[in-house]
């Protein structure tokens, strides 16, 4: 029998630690995973993971508490509302349809895909299924929702087979993803935007003289702040209906509340400090999300799947070079996109975000990819993919 032990919120915390501690000193061994933009965090990550992969067969695991995991996810995405002007909105509009419309044709390309080939290749309908949307574009999350469907439909082990792909393809992506943006970005010799996004009209002029520690001290304040009004609006929604997660909804707030301060000169928000503090919980958030794997669930992938994974690889290429890339605009932003939209058709939300993490820290800020991956990539295409995968369960 498997024994569990289970982290407390300041265990995974501390944990969360080492990984980073353990992915920068991997990097400084091998030069090349530094070069080629290997997230600290996916590296550190997966050294606990094979560590606990380990402990598996030896007939106990670990498991991490996610309820510091979401708050630095929230902590983030806040961080990078303060940093966003709503002229980057308005120009932004069109490449938000044209990702949109990709993600929804992305998601129902990946159904189609599967049934193709198991009616070419005979394969069983079902086990090609595991590998659609379900576990690719829709990560971990769609697939607990779906991975019971599967196993009333007669399929063995179905939800499992369905998690080994998903666990997969976060590894898959978050190791590819950073090479890719980093292929683009230097191919075609692209520069971030030169321009700033937001603008210091009430500037930190009048508190230049105040100590660093003051400085984040009050950005700490505002941080909460904006962190329980954002999530007091999400939780109003909610009781009509409206499912916001939190993330997407501090997001708002912020960038409400920053761009009224733009406007009107009367207050003063510490965006460097602020982006400071984002950062570190970025880092803590993939830490804690690499760590967490469950390489074990690869026991249960067969070689049916591995054959339609291929497949919907190369589609995921396709998507990503001709549809993202291109279709964006072709310029800087629209490589770090692209690099972070792997993650988006194949693994979810943890290897999107340390893809645009590493490529954004050597390269420079992306303040589009920060707009809009959360907003189509996390937030939309759930549900999106909620309704298709519906369909096509209908359809089998």
């Amino acid at each position: 029998m498997l024994e569990i032990i289970s982290l407390n919120m300041y265990e995974t915390a501390a944990l969360a630690v080492v990984v980073l501690f353990l992915g920068i000193q991997i990097k400084k061994m091998i030069p090349l995973l530094e070069k080629y933009c290997i997230p600290s965090a996916v590296l550190g990550g997966l050294v606990i993971s094979i560590v606990n992969y380990c402990f598996y067969k030896g007939g106990f695991v670990f498991t991490t508490s996610d309820s510091i995991e979401k708050l630095c996810m929230v902590i983030f995405f806040t961080a990078i509302g303060f940093q966003i002007d709503f002229s980057l909105i308005k120009r932004s509009i069109s490449t938000f349809m044209i990702l949109l419309l990709g993600v929804v044709v992305l998601i129902i390309c990946q159904n189609v895909l599967c049934l193709f080939m198991a009616s070419t290749f005979n394969y069983d309908t079902l086990t090609a299924f595991t590998v659609g949307s379900i576990s690719m574009a829709g990560g971990s999350g769609i697939t607990e929702q779906f991975g019971d469907f599967l196993e009333d439909l007669r399929l063995a082990n179905g939800k499992n087979m369905s998690f080994g792909i998903c666990t997969l393809g976060i590894v898959v992506s978050g190791l590819i993803g950073g090479p890719l943006g980093r292929y683009l970005i230097l191919k075609y010799k692209l520069k971030p935007a030169s321009e700033k996004i937001y603008v210091e009209k009430n500037s930190d002029a009048a508190d230049a003289n105040l100590p660093f520690s003051t400085k984040l001290a009050k950005a700490c304040f505002q941080m909460i702040f904006v962190v329980g009004i954002g999530s007091a609006v999400c939780d109003l929604f909610a009781t009509i209906g409206a499912s916001i997660p939190y993330y997407i909804g501090t997001m708002l707030i912020a960038i409400i509340l920053r761009n009224l301060s733009i406007k009107t000169g009367r207050y003063t928000f510490y965006t460097s400090e602020l982006n400071y503090l984002g950062g570190i919980g970025l880092s803590l958030y993939l830490a804690m999300d690499f760590m967490a794997l469950t390489l074990w669930q690869l026991n249960y992938i067969n070689m049916v799947q591995i054959a339609v994974f291929i497949a919907q690889f190369v589609l995921l290429m396709f998507f990503v070079f001709f549809i993202v890339y291109i279709m964006t605009g072709r310029d800087y932003d629209a490589a770090v996109l692209s690099a972070s939209s792997i993650g988006v058709g194949m693994g979810g939300p943890s290897s999107s975000v340390a893809t645009l993490m590493v490529i954004t820290g050597k390269y420079g800020s992306s303040f589009k990819t920060y707009l809009l991956l959360p907003i189509v990539g996390f937030m939309l295409a759930d549900p999106i993919n909620s309704v298709i995968i519906s369909y096509f369960l209908k359809l089998i």
